[in-house]
């Protein structure tokens, strides 16, 4: 028992701040378990060992950290801005920032103990940032992104092979078969992991900080480069051995020995800065093993540590957790509504007929509901996309046509903002796009009808979802996209898109609740 006190004498801070640490994940469980459900998605799956690895990278140092905590104000400004983040967090229920917020929260606390060493322990806190999963708007623009440069570039590499390819978007026509580049081949997978070991590797690195930062900032080009062999590869096999080669084992197989080459890169991009730094250092030790190390000053006198910032921040997450609570679990708004299954077909002497996804599109998008039809009238056609959810909390956001259109193979060739004048006393504006493939072209108008509110991009949306979620406790909405073709000239296009909007408009708040 004499033992126990000791320790915990000796090691106040250290005990203090895993119950404070305890204590605001077993609080915001609703967001921690988001992210262990995220952490079930394949680009994710590494995330678990990577948290460990940074509770493992923190505690090897324990050994090398002192009593003082010299500027430890700046951890209690870090707690009270984080604490605050926290609170609209909370209020809203989007629990991307609560996640991050609770990390930044804990960095701060971390100051305060530590002051200025802070610095010892900043890799493993950049570690537990880098596997909270993105937002997920977020994360589809950069898999839609991702996609097609791997397609782009793959496609590149087949040609340098000396195969015949055509290519639209992320579908690689090879004549008697054509592959897609889906989202779980979008080179992400390979990316999330590696810059979680170029981040390890910089952080070991015995080299200049530039040095070390370009190691890590490498992953992202060498994952798309390497992602994109990884294409051709597939496409190789599939024109000599057919299409079964690129399912299965040899799939997965070839994305394993994909990686460990992404690794092997980045060593020899360590070879290559030695010798730029003019080092003769061999790999091995190039790299410093995080040994612990003993500080024989780890016991100055105990008047070093000042208690007073510690104490202020201890009471800034305290007020913090409470003033949480008394919002904590509120049951969200979900308005009642007509489902887009009675939606009309005939409108005006326009003639629809309704469509359904494919491929689970609405499952990926985790849609309540959609609407997907062709109208057409004197040989005019005009295709309508509802998209309807009835919560964004969990950060399932309406999917942005800016980051699907290219993968279908078609090319923005302009993007702007529009105005539609409904009557005298309505307008909104939309965004206006047009598209092309080859000689074919298209106006798209898409916008967010979200809680009465007309949006036209992605940017005000959120900020309204922010506010909307806490001052109405609603998140639900739409995403709204008219398309047609354009034939003869793009203004009569908007002639076409602006009318049929016009007729639509005023059966929006059935389906979609104001």
């Amino acid at each position: 028992m004499h033992r126990i006190k000791n320790k915990l004498s000796e090691h106040w801070r250290l005990f203090l701040f895993a119950c404070v640490a305890s204590a605001l994940l077993l609080i915001f469980n609703d967001a921690i378990l988001e992210i262990w459900v995220r952490w079930g998605e394949e680009r994710y799956s590494h995330a678990p060992i990577v948290f460990l690895l940074a509770i493992y990278l923190a505690w090897i140092k324990r050994n090398e950290l002192n009593a003082v905590n010299a500027h430890a104000w700046y951890g209690v400004g870090i707690v009270v801005l984080s604490g605050l983040i926290l609170i609209i967090g909370e209020l809203s229920a989007i629990w991307t920032i609560v996640q991050y917020a609770l990390v930044i929260l804990l960095f701060g606390f971390a100051w305060t103990i530590l002051g200025t060493q802070i610095k010892k322990v900043t890799i493993p806190f950049l570690h537990i940032l880098v596997v909270i999963p993105l937002p997920y708007m977020l994360d589809v623009m950069l898999s839609g992104k991702f996609q097609l440069m791997s397609s782009d570039l793959g496609v590149s590499i087949i040609r340098l092979l000396g195969m015949s390819v055509f290519q639209e978007g992320n579908i690689i026509d090879l004549g008697l078969y054509k592959l897609q580049v889906v989202e779980a081949c979008s080179g992400l997978n390979y990316t999330y992991p590696l810059m979680t070991i170029g981040l390890m590797m910089g952080y070991m690195y015995k080299a200049p900080l530039f040095a070390r930062f370009m190691l890590f900032i490498s992953t992202i080009p060498i994952s798309i480069v390497m992602n994109s062999f990884r294409i051709a590869v597939v496409a190789l096999f599939v024109n000599h051995s057919g299409i079964k080669a690129a399912e299965g084992f040899m799939h997965y197989f070839e994305g394993w020995v994909i990686f460990i080459i992404c690794i092997c890169t980045l060593l020899i991009e360590v070879k290559i800065f030695n010798r730029i730094l003019g080092k003769r250092e061999s790999l091995a030790d190039s790299f410093d093993y995080l040994e612990a190390k003993t500080n024989a000053a780890i016991k100055p006198a105990k008047a070093h540590v000042h208690k007073l910032p510690i104490m202020v921040a201890f009471a800034c997450i305290l007020i913090t957790t409470l003033s949480t609570l008394t919002i904590h679990h509120r049951e969200e708004v979900i308005p009642a509504r007509v489902t887009f299954d009675q939606y009309p077909l005939e409108i005006a002497g326009w003639v629809g007929r309704r469509h359904e996804f494919q491929n689970g599109e609405n499952e990926i998008l985790k849609l309540k509901d959609y609407f997907l039809a062709d109208y057409n009238r004197a040989n005019t056609n005009v295709g309508i996309y509802l998209g309807y959810t009835e919560s964004q909390r969990r950060g399932f956001v309406p999917h942005s046509p800016k980051a699907c259109i290219p993968g279908g193979g078609w090319e923005i060739a302009d993007t702007k903002l529009h105005r539609i004048d409904l009557d005298t006393n309505k307008s909104f504006e939309v965004t206006r796009m047009v598209i092309a493939k080859g000689e074919a072209k298209q106006l798209i108008y898409y916008w967010f009808h979200q809680r009465g509110r007309d949006l036209s991009n992605e940017f005000p949306m959120k900020f309204a979802l922010l506010y909307d979620a806490i001052q109405r406790n609603r998140t639900d909405g739409a995403i709204v996209r008219f398309t047609t073709t354009i034939y003869k000239s793009e203004e009569q296009a908007d002639q076409v898109l602006t009318e049929f909007i016009r007729l639509n408009y005023p059966k929006f708040h059935q389906f979609i609740p104001n």
